[in-house]
């Protein structure tokens, strides 16, 4: 399936000197999914002492990335 990151997300990811290739192996392998507001999914991927969140929307067709940040692991896992 087709991942689409918009400028916004891409921002996002140089911003928090991430790569394109860790964003869409967060999506293709989470370590947890999540749901969002309005339909959106979240990935969640360790990184230490933070997870990865990638919140974005899927269809048919493609899987659209809205934002992408790290958090505090305590904050968002929910995997025990």
């Amino acid at each position: 399936m087709r991942i689409t990151i918009p400028p916004y997300a891409q921002e996002r990811i140089k911003r928090y000197n991430l790569t394109k290739n860790i964003v869409e192996e967060a999506i293709r392998n989470p370590d947890e999914i999540v749901k969002g507001y309005e339909g959106r999914l979240i990935a969640h991927k360790l990184l230490d002492k933070h997870v990865l969140r990638i919140v974005y929307l899927k269809t048919e067709e493609e899987i659209k990335v809205i934002t992408v940040y790290p958090a505090k692991k305590e904050r968002y896992w929910r995997k025990k």
